[in-house]
């Protein structure tokens, strides 16, 4: 329930307004406070509920390809830690979310494309999203409710309040509030259990006003490339592939890669019948688009047949190992 929480606020926090939607230089940088409170079973009324409090950070970090289609990249950060990506675009409608990604980079496409804010802002305007987000059913209604006075760490605001009901995958309310210009400055959420009752409450209160920030370029190879396997080119990350399977797809995400940075993968048979233990089979390098870009090699099927047994990509940023990746290949 923690879990699924987070995810209903992390897809909810998308600036819009008449005039500059929202802040869309890169680097900007909008910091929260998060509040989780699980709801406690007991019959005990004086055992407190339980109180989480993590950093949450949002910052615009440069655009991506996805279908032919530049989407700007909106990392989601829990603490230091990058949690997931969203992948968006400004229309004239308002704020779609084509795709997103894991903390690997392996990429979820929304069916249909969720609309994450509607335009005219103004009382009465509504939306909905019916669609399937990594196979899971979302079902969720939103109406802007009208505007309010709101006070948050980061200073007192006029807002609009955008009020959601979920029912699916659970029931949940989401209730944000939006000011022009800025973005979303609190998100309260309440997710309930199969009876209806409030199992968890999630507060999310923007802590300063936005700003470019810098991306910082000190963090270790292995916390600015990330990567895995596929049999598809943008499909989920596997463990495992049949000896039939047509190609294996290396894909990697970098974070704040310097300038003209190159990766390279070094393909290596770890336990394979007839091959030498920790034998090299391929080597692929490229050279990064941007500090934060991605990309992808492709291992071909020998003509035969891929030889079952353990493998591993090695790969290299500017010749510093910074992920290693093990799969295994079987009949």
């Amino acid at each position: 329930m923690k879990c699924l929480a987070f995810t209903v606020l992390l897809s909810s926090l998308i600036p819009a307004a008449a005039g500059p939607l929202m802040p869309t230089a890169e680097g900007t940088t909008w910091k929260y406070d998060l509040v989780q409170e699980k709801i406690t079973d007991s019959l005990d009324l004086d055992e407190p509920n339980e109180l989480e409090r993590i950093s949450v950070t949002y910052r615009l970090a440069g655009t991506e390809k996805v279908d032919n289609e530049t989407l700007q990249r909106l990392e989601i950060y829990r603490g230091e830690t990058l949690d997931s990506v969203d992948l968006i675009a400004v229309e004239e409608g308002g704020i779609i979310c084509p795709a997103r990604e894991d903390a690997r980079g392996s990429a979820i496409k929304l069916s249909p494309p969720q609309t994450m804010l509607a335009t005219p802002l103004e009382k009465g305007t509504s939306w909905k999203f019916e669609g399937t987000v990594g196979g899971k059913t979302v079902n969720q209604h939103y109406q802007i409710a009208g505007e309010e006075e709101i006070e948050v760490p980061a200073g007192k605001f006029h807002a609009w309040r955008i009020h959601c009901e979920q029912t699916a995958p659970a029931l949940a309310t989401i209730d944000r509030w939006f000011v022009p210009g800025t973005g979303f400055v609190k998100v309260a959420t309440v997710v309930k259990g199969e009876s209806g009752v409030p199992a968890q409450r999630t507060w999310l209160n923007l802590k300063e006003l936005p700003k470019v920030a810098p991306q910082n370029n000190a963090l270790p190879p292995s916390d600015k490339l990330s990567a895995g396997v596929s049999s598809e080119p943008r499909g989920d990350f596997q463990t495992e592939f049949k000896a039939s399977t047509s190609a294996i797809f290396a894909r990697w995400h970098g974070r704040g890669l310097s300038k003209n940075a190159t990766i390279r993968a070094v393909f290596i048979a770890e336990n394979v019948a007839n091959v030498s233990a920790n034998s090299q089979i391929d080597e692929m390098e490229a050279t990064a688009a941007a500090a934060n870009s991605g990309g992808s090699f492709e291992l071909s099927r020998p003509e035969q047949a891929w030889t079952p047994g353990d493998y591993r990509l090695e790969f290299y940023l500017d010749d510093a190992l910074a992920e290693t990746v093990k799969f295994k290949i079987v009949q």
